[in-house]
C-alpha cells in the first residue's frame, strides 16, 4: 500500500521521486485525495481514506459503564442548547450607532473605539 512519503519512480516523467498526497477539488468542493509525483504533479495513486466507525459496544462494555455511572452517582446528560433572553443581547455590532471599518469599529454615539462583542448600556437595535 502506498501512502506519502514513499519513494516511487514516476510512470509519467520517470523521475526517481516520492508521492505527496493532494487534494482532487471540483470548483471549491473536495472530492478526495490522491497520491502524486513530486516532481511532475501527475496523478500516480488513489488515496484510500480510512473511514472512522465507531465500534459497537457489546453488553459487557455498556454494563461496565453503567456500573461507573452509579458508582459515580451521574447518568448521561443530554444535550441542551442555551438561548440568551432580549436583555442580554445588546452587543455592539447589532446596535444602530455601531460604525464598521476594516482598520478600526466606532461607537457613534460615545465617539469610541469598540470591539463588535462589547456590551453597550445605551443600545437601541439596528433597524
Amino acid at each position: 500500500m502506498m501512502k506519502p512519503g514513499d519513494e516511487v519512480k514516476c510512470p509519467h516523467c520517470g523521475a526517481n521521486s516520492f508521492l505527496v498526497k493532494k487534494p482532487v477539488m471540483e470548483g471549491w468542493t473536495k472530492r478526495g485525495d490522491i497520491l502524486a509525483c513530486a516532481s511532475c504533479g501527475a496523478k500516480v495513486a488513489d488515496l484510500a481514506a480510512a473511514v472512522l466507525v465507531d465500534a459497537p459496544q457489546d453488553d459487557g462494555s455498556k454494563k461496565q459503564l453503567d456500573k461507573l455511572a452509579s458508582f459515580l452517582g451521574t447518568s448521561k446528560v443530554e444535550h441542551q442548547t442555551l438561548r440568551a433572553d432580549e436583555k442580554e443581547q445588546r452587543f455592539c455590532r447589532d446596535c444602530q450607532h455601531f460604525i464598521a471599518h476594516p482598520f478600526l469599529n466606532r461607537c457613534g454615539l460615545r465617539n469610541l473605539n469598540v470591539n463588535p462583542m462589547d456590551d453597550c448600556g445605551s443600545f437601541k437595535t439596528k433597524q
